[in-house]
């Protein structure tokens, strides 16, 4: 596998780099949280209200007439639509149908407060101009893989005026040691349990309050599922790390990519991509060997090890526009229910199989 990967300073020697997950400097982690970089950390007792507003997000999502211009210039009513607009600077968040009703900020500030018993705000967090939002909390499910090696469960709520998302809730697994995202949860048991429609997502045309309520149920199971989710790791820790199995989860978790054959520029002839034909490859056996990895040194020869190298990828290399914040954009959202957070979902199967 000899290509060679630019390996980002996420893990440099200053400790500097950028990562994923906030509170660092207090939760242990050993790298800059990239979701500090683009969103804004909220200090410890801030209301929800207050951290909304310190991430310049004390505005409303107005509904508006939307027009267009005729071949001669003359403006024209968009029949059955309306324009989404910022109502502090008028910028264009989306175009719906005039059935559509957005949800503001303080649905999102309402839940918040409505949790403040069992979470902790830490960052708030607007992409795309505002046009999806994100705030992010912790609550009081943590443990220990190893001795010292903490994993802490996070909560997620989001919101978008464009039209990508609805309004709901999802839950992550992190590593704090070095802020690598070990699973993106969407719930999918708590739905199951409550019935259809119930859980993690509402649209835009249901109250908010009634979602709010649903979430303090939501908060327990979270907790029980949790200790199943470290005996998880527990076991990909234990679990000796093969060549064959080593192939396996690497095979399992870019599947994505190796479905995908290479044509031959001069022949045309197609052929399998293979592991070998991946530039992750490279970085992925840099971080597993230690060389560049976080904090992986206690679990080489492990599928744990593997995993760890793999998350660490997808959690602070990958990407490939040069724009150092748009890169840094395009894999928050990749880990947070993207391309990403499926390729760790394949590769903790494919540990747990061995």
């Amino acid at each position: 596998m000899g290509f060679s990967t630019k390996v980002s300073t996420a893990f440099a020697a200053d400790g500097v780099g950028p990562a994923v997950y906030g509170k660092y400097r207090d939760r242990g982690y050993a790298v800059r949280p990239l979701v500090d970089a683009l969103g804004t950390p909220v200090e410890r007792n801030a209301t929800a209200s207050e951290a909304f507003a310190l991430a310049g997000l004390d505005w409303t999502a107005e509904r508006r007439p939307l027009t267009y211009a005729s071949a001669d210039g003359t403006l024209l009513p968009a029949t059955g639509r309306i324009a989404l607009v910022r109502s502090d600077n008028d910028a264009l968040l989306g175009v719906h149908g005039t059935g559509y009703t957005p949800i503001q900020h303080s649905a999102l500030i309402s839940v918040l407060d409505y949790l403040r018993e069992n979470v902790s705000i830490e960052n708030v967090l607007a992409l795309h101009q505002g046009r999806r939002v994100f705030a992010t909390a912790s609550f009081d499910c943590e443990s220990e893989v190893s001795q010292g090696d903490k994993v802490r469960r996070y909560l997620h709520l989001f919101n978008s005026f464009d039209g990508s998302s609805s309004f709901g809730i999802f839950f992550s697994d992190v590593r704090l040691q070095c802020a690598n995202q070990l699973a993106y949860l969407t719930g999918r048991a708590f739905s199951a349990a409550e019935g259809a429609g119930a859980g993690l997502r509402c649209r835009h045309t249901v109250s908010a309050s009634a979602f709010a309520e649903r979430l303090p149920n939501l908060i327990d199971l979270e907790r029980q599922q949790f200790a199943k989710s470290l005996d998880d790791y527990k076991r990909m820790a234990d679990t000796k790390l093969s060549v064959d199995l080593a192939r396996r989860i690497l095979e399992a978790a870019y599947s994505d990519k190796l479905a995908h054959p290479i044509t031959d520029k001069s022949t045309k002839d197609k052929r399998e991509r293979t592991l070998e034909d991946l530039p992750e490859i490279t970085t992925i056996r840099s971080h597993y060997s230690g060389e560049t990895g976080l904090a992986t040194a206690a679990y080489r020869g492990t599928a744990f090890g593997l995993f760890n190298a793999i998350t660490q990828y997808e959690t602070h290399d990958a990407g490939r526009t040069t724009d150092d914040t748009e890169r840094a954009r395009a894999r928050l959202e990749s880990l947070w229910g993207g391309t990403a957070s499926k390729r760790l979902a394949r590769a903790k199967q494919a540990c747990l199989s061995a």
